[in-house]
């Protein structure tokens, strides 16, 4: 049975990039999903790395204070040792035009908000996979917001029947927004995980110390089986996922 070697990370923007290179280096996965991800620095990983790239941007952004210039695009990408067959981006808040121009305001809540998707070969099967980084609340508690866009999101995902989908959803588990996707997707990520915040990197190291946030999801249809699924600290702000997926044929 193929197996692919898959790494998801909320990266921080440019926080922490020598760790999230030195890590990537270290695990050598088949596929990465990033989010809050600097396009150039997504470009500048796939050229390291000798893999393919989608990107889709949410806003522009700058890099001391995030809200004063120089501003550079910010969002959500995938990237690919294994061959691309189609990438594709759907937006279920916002849309592509508007992230393009978009300055950053102070939070990603009113950004636009893409699900970057993209299917890539493995041996004689095709895995698909889709991320995100969802609408923030500042409690991590559901509010209107968030369920407009779950829904417009969901939308897009019922045209999909199979898919790996993973991000930072900002939506705890255990709370209405991640509990009604892992209704409706299987959640991989092991009990024995609390939280995906790594407290140590986190720019509110004291308030998230002992919470559980478990806000980083990996879900999957029925047609993939993820095996040897672990979070991974001490690379930014948010732990990494680390999986094996497999797919039946």
């Amino acid at each position: 049975m193929e197996k692919i070697k898959f790494v998801s990370i909320n990266i921080e923007l440019d926080k922490h990039l020598d760790l999230v290179r030195e890590f990537l280096e270290k695990e050598k996965p088949d596929v990465v999903c990033l989010q809050e991800v600097h396009e150039e620095d997504l470009s500048k990983f796939a050229k390291e790395l000798e893999m393919e790239t989608v990107f889709a941007p949410m806003s522009n952004i700058g890099k001391e204070t995030y809200t004063e210039p120089p501003f550079f695009p910010y969002g959500v990408g995938i990237l690919s040792a294994l061959p691309v067959q189609k990438a594709w981006v759907e937006y279920y808040a916002g849309g592509a035009k508007e992230a393009k121009t978009r300055i950053f305001q102070g939070n990603s809540r009113q950004d636009p908000h893409p699900l970057v998707l993209a299917t890539v070969q493995k041996g004689n099967l095709s895995f698909m996979f889709g991320t995100t980084h969802f609408t923030w609340t500042p409690d991590g508690n559901p509010d209107d917001l968030q369920r407009k866009d779950l829904k417009n999101l969901l939308n897009i995902l019922k045209n999909i029947p199979d898919i790996v989908l993973c991000g930072d959803f900002n939506a705890p588990r255990g709370r209405e927004v991640f509990d009604i996707l892992a209704k409706l997707y299987k959640d991989n990520i092991p009990l024995s995980y609390t939280t995906s915040i790594d407290a140590n990197l986190h720019r509110d190291k004291e308030n998230m110390c002992g919470k559980p946030l478990m806000v980083d999801g990996l879900f999957t249809t029925p047609e993939y089986q993820c095996s040897n699924v672990r979070l991974q600290n001490g690379v930014s702000d948010h732990m990494a996922i680390v999986a094996e997926i497999s797919k039946s044929g």
